[in-house]
């Protein structure tokens, strides 16, 4: 009966082989040539930053007056995500499942459409997963979508 093998060697024979000193000078040149010339950042005076937070607080200022005089109307309905529906893949890929989940939900209060109805408005944070398989390498991926949805539920009794 044959001895079992240490662990370290036969994790020895898993890892690749080390790349010789002439190829690792080659990509390291190569790394330095695309990375282009050594330049320091230039060096930015305390009386250009102190413009830079005064210029911004003006623009805070200015958006602020705007909302200010014109402010947002809350009456406005919120436009309803419309169904959609799920679109066949590219050709050679094949869809192996298909999920929808919620990982947040806000409640966002009472909201009233533009005919006076009381609507409770909630917020969702939902992340659709795809996963599909290509049918020429076998490969297999997932592709997840995020999104942001308001959904408006009609208040019937108070």
């Amino acid at each position: 009966m044959q001895a079992p093998d240490p662990i370290e060697t036969v994790l020895a024979r898993l890892m690749p082989p080390a790349l010789s000193q002439n190829c690792q000078d080659g990509l390291d040149s190569m790394i330095d040539d695309l990375a282009g010339p050594d330049t320091a950042p230039p060096r930015v005076s305390a009386i250009r930053r102190t413009a830079r937070w005064v210029l911004g607080g003006g623009i805070a200022a200015g958006i602020g007056a705007l909302v200010a005089v014109f402010p947002f109307s809350n009456n406005q309905a919120v436009p309803q995500r419309a169904a959609v529906s799920v679109v066949d893949p590219p050709s050679g890929l094949v869809l192996l499942s298909a999920s929808d989940r919620v990982e947040s939900m806000i409640d966002e209060g009472w909201r009233e459409d533009a005919s006076g109805a009381a609507l409770r408005a909630v917020r969702l944070n939902v992340v659709e997963e795809n996963q599909v398989r290509d049918e020429e390498s076998g490969m297999k991926v997932r592709i997840s979508e995020p999104r942001e949805e308001v959904l408006l539920v009609p208040i019937r009794e108070f």
